[in-house]
């Protein structure tokens, strides 16, 4: 489904990750970088200290070792304490006493003046160590120090710093979904008005959307209502059109039932009797037109189909109709509503009823099926009566059809409800009852979503 809501949200929620996804990776190097170069900081400020009092020794081994204690503080004389130093100066060494009797791998500069390394230590230590090389003259011995700490501590610190705030960032991109979700539904929210309001107008319903909205939307929410109004105002004119026409098609018809009438008293039965035959078309064209612009233009509503109560009125009032065939109605529906126009629902039932009980011998059934998709109206009627031919099945709903001319009507009732069921894109089927041999008609309406 191309939905602009899922298409915004998942944009956005990349945007944000790739956000959290840098945070993250920017966590793992920048906190251990910082502190090491301030532990470096110190590094070097002990190695300068240690180089000053190498410096001022001279090459007595001894005035060395003593030179040395003590000078970059006592951290440098406790065992194993974690700070560690190394001087070298041409095949003379020294050792910091925190080293005791370990064997502290310190490294030897390299090339250039100064490198960085991690090492292992005693104790499970992890050594951060600097060495720096220094030059007095060219004939002297250059003097090497290498200072080195245990940041094993810190490391320890540096992950419990980057496990919060990888919780916190966490935390904070689920917040920002969450959010930025109910603004995309917050901001999109006229569109789902303005799409409620097309399925009502095309349910016949009344509908005016407010006009707060924004910029980009009220463009489409100021034409919603523009459109409402010019159907509203369309299906007035059509049903005050079909009303005139109505009044003004009855005089004339009445004026010539009445010159058939006289037409047969002067004996000419045979044309008095095909210009009733004209009439009778007439009128029941008439009837029907009239009808398909009530159904176009009927006036909005909002009264929703209440099946079994208001089946069972309508069942009621056919009965006493129909009373002389002492026909028993049977309803199998549902306690529930359709959102589908209470009017034309009773049109469609009443006619299909009616047609079924002038059939009928003694029992019709109405069936709505409960069972199939939320989207669907189902139903069958099925009555006891002789049935239709296969024949001519095909041809029922064809205004003017009727398939015994010795029954009442106009052959309307079925042309009727296949205009209703064609106003609402649905499907008309006529067969076999297969319990009561009779006609069974069946309908499928889709349902706009309530």
């Amino acid at each position: 489904m191309n939905s602009l809501l899922r298409r915004l949200s998942i944009s956005l929620a990349a945007v944000l990750l790739a956000a959290g996804a840098l945070l993250a990776v920017g966590l793992q190097d920048f906190p251990r970088g910082l502190v090491e170069d301030y532990v470096l900081s110190r590094l070097r400020h002990d190695a300068d200290l240690l180089y000053v009092r190498a410096a001022e020794a001279g090459p007595d081994p001894a005035a060395l070792e003593a030179a040395t204690r003590g000078a970059a503080g006592s951290t440098y004389e406790l065992p194993l304490s974690g700070h560690y130093f190394l001087i070298q100066r041409g095949e003379q060494s020294n050792r910091s006493r925190s080293t005791w009797d370990e064997d502290v791998p310190l490294p030897r500069s390299a090339a250039g003046t100064e490198s960085v390394t991690h090492v292992p230590g005693p104790a499970g230590q992890r050594l951060l160590a600097l060495a720096r090389r220094y030059a007095d003259a060219p004939d002297a011995p250059e003097i090497v120090v290498t200072v080195a700490e245990d940041i094993a501590a810190i490391d320890g610190a540096i992950a419990a710093f980057r496990t919060r705030m990888l919780a916190g960032v966490a935390f904070a991109l689920g917040v920002m979904l969450i959010l930025q979700r109910r603004l995309l539904v917050r901001g999109l929210a006229p569109l789902h008005r303005a799409v409620d309001a097309c399925r009502r107008l095309e349910r016949g319903e009344a509908t005016t959307l407010d006009g707060d909205a924004p910029a980009e939307v009220q463009p489409m929410i100021d034409a919603v209502n523009r459109l409402a109004h010019h159907h509203t105002q369309r299906l007035g004119r059509i049903r005050r059109a079909a009303g005139n026409l109505s009044h003004a098609l009855k005089t004339p018809l009445a004026v010539l039932s009445q010159t058939a009438d006289e037409i047969a008293a002067q004996g000419d039965e045979a044309h008095a009797g095909e210009l009733r035959i004209h009439i009778d078309a007439m009128r029941s064209t008439m009837e029907r037109e009239l009808h398909r612009a009530r159904l176009a233009g009927a006036g909005p509503t909002r009264e929703y189909f209440e099946a079994r109560g208001q089946l069972g009125a309508l069942a009621a009032a056919l009965q006493r109709l129909h009373a002389d065939k002492d026909i028993a109605i049977e309803l199998d529906v549902p306690d529930c509503r359709f959102p589908v126009d209470r009017e034309d629902m009773l049109e469609l039932f009443g006619n299909l009823l009616d047609n079924a009980c002038k059939w009928a011998r003694r029992h019709v059934r109405v069936s709505i099926d409960g069972a199939v998709a939320p989207g669907e109206l189902s139903c069958h009627v099925d009555d006891d009566g002789p049935g239709v031919p296969d024949d001519m099945l095909h041809r029922l709903g064809t205004a003017g059809l009727r398939a015994d001319e010795n029954r009442p009507g106009h052959g309307l009732g079925l042309a009727i409800v296949g205009d209703i069921v064609a106003q609402y894109d649905g499907t008309l089927h006529y067969g076999r009852a297969p319990a009561l041999g009779g006609l069974r008609v069946s309908v499928r309406l889709p349902l706009a979503d309530d």
